[in-house]
């Protein structure tokens, strides 16, 4: 048997050789690189930031960055959501499908045997001389049909190469949506944890208008004060009261918010209570590094530059499909009357078949059009993801610098409420000031107060984004 694959090598050979010495026909990735001034040398305003916050730069983001604020309430929250985010959940189906599709893409690079084995009766039957005649006679068969597809242009190893890199870019965007989900769940945290804050100081601030209500009824009925007085005493009470249910409005939505990142009902409870305290303190201003190291830490840039590198190499392939292809095939047939006789009546067949395309209607060439204008359409996608990842840099390091500015403008603002307010008060008590200035002083106070709740928050979010454009991917299972 083995003079048989000799000559079947050897006849071979010359088609061969013919086709490898055709290399410079061999379609080819191409590789791109961003344009000039995409990508700028280095995050702007970061010293003039950090000097504005009094800390030295030494903080670098880690990749599970919302562990920077200390809180077992975040982290609870988002070790669950790691758990049962349906988002998540979908993005690992996908990466299992892009497992299974790496391996279907490089199937054909194998050797592909198939066996077949049967058995058959054929009865027939005449009628000679009057006598009837029936005859019967068994048959089986069993055989093996070997093919390999000698991989001349690369077009089996191109598609193979493009499915390992989806598989890649899969993977990517898994710890891309997680780091999204940890920024939906911090932020909503956060949020939930402001409007508690708010409703306590909403009803401290009422607490206090109500007692002061009550000494103005109390001077009303001594003729020592105006009935507008208490009016209008009355009506800040009745304003303060009405921020109560927005505010529970708006802390029953962030409960559901939550409850929908953690994959769970609207109404159920929380795996952790929320509870009334200050906010977080915020740690020193992070060293953000160079916008070039963005392409090597974000998983969204990362994905969307193995996005394009799969679809550079689907176009190769492609291209490789519409030249010819060069196939070996090996049948082994076993077949007798006798099913003990099977595997003595043997046949062997070898054969190496060249297929080329000569008229498909353009389809070969049009799907190498369309592999081309996806890779187009992948490069922009790819450059997008880019500005976007600098931008959210750079967008978070200017509002550091200016929501801080804002902070400091409101608790100054506060400070001279507070002696508005005391001094009005004392020339109202003394009748040298009508009750509406009191009021007014302490209406201004009352709102800078609540003002300088969202401005803190607001420094917090921040801080909480410029953290998740810094960090970078994590394996979920370590979780």
């Amino acid at each position: 048997m083995s003079y048989i694959f000799k000559i079947a090598a050897v006849l071979s050979l010359p088609l061969i050789a013919f086709l490898c010495g055709c290399d410079s026909l061999r379609p080819a990735p191409r590789h791109r690189a961003l344009e000039s001034g995409v990508l700028p040398e280095q995050f702007s305003s970061v010293a003039a930031t950090a000097e504005q916050s009094n800390t030295v730069v030494r903080l670098s983001v880690p990749d599970r960055w919302w562990q920077l604020f200390e809180s077992k309430e975040l982290n609870t929250l988002v070790a669950s959501a790691f758990t049962n985010n349906l988002d998540l959940a979908t993005a690992a189906a996908r990466l299992r499908q892009a497992r299974e599709r790496k391996i279907i893409a490089g199937a054909p690079g194998d050797l592909q045997l198939s066996g077949r084995a049967g058995a058959g009766v054929d009865k027939s039957g005449k009628t000679s001389g009057g006598m009837s005649v029936d005859r019967t006679q068994e048959s089986y068969f069993a055989g093996l049909t070997a093919a390999y597809e000698l991989d001349i242009w690369g077009r089996i190893s191109s598609a193979e190469r493009a499915a390992e890199l989806s598989y890649a870019a899969t993977d990517q965007q898994l710890s891309a949506t997680a780091l999204l989900i940890s920024g939906e769940i911090a932020r909503s945290w956060l949020q939930l944890k402001v409007v508690l804050l708010e409703m306590a100081l909403v009803g401290d601030q009422i607490a206090t208008s109500t007692q002061a209500l009550q000494l103005l009824q109390v001077r009303q009925r001594a003729a020592l004060s105006a009935a507008v007085d208490v009016y209008q005493q009355a009506s800040l009470v009745a304003a303060l009261e009405r921020l109560l249910p927005q505010l529970a409005e708006q802390r029953d939505d962030l409960h559901m918010r939550l409850n929908l990142l953690l994959g769970a009902p609207a109404s159920a409870p929380l795996p952790v209570m929320v509870i009334v305290e200050p906010l977080p303190v915020l740690a020193s201003f992070p060293e953000c590094g160079m916008p070039a190291g963005l392409l090597a830490r974000r998983p969204d840039v990362q994905a969307a530059w193995l996005k394009l590198q799969a679809q550079e190499w689907s176009v190769a392939s492609r291209q490789a499909e519409r030249l010819p292809a060069l196939t070996l095939t090996g049948t082994l047939n076993f077949e007798a009357n006798e099913i003990a006789d099977v595997f003595k009546n043997w046949h062997l067949n070898l054969a190496a078949g060249l297929l080329g395309p000569i008229l498909d209607g353009g389809r070969r060439a049009a799907e190498a059009r369309l592999a081309h204008a996806v890779a187009d359409e992948s490069f922009i996608a790819y450059t997008d993801v880019v500005l976007r990842a600098v931008q959210e840099v750079e967008q978070a390091i200017v509002r550091e610098r200016n929501r801080r500015e804002y902070l400091d403008a409101v608790e100054n603002e506060i400070e001279l409420n507070d002696k508005t307010l005391s001094e009005s008060t004392n020339r109202y008590r003394k009748g040298l000031m009508e009750y509406l200035n009191v009021l007014t002083a302490l209406s201004t106070k009352q709102l800078s107060e609540r003002r300088r709740l969202a401005a803190r928050s607001s420094v917090i979010l921040n801080r909480m984004a410029l953290y998740q454009a810094l960090a970078g991917q994590w394996v979920l299972k370590d979780e």
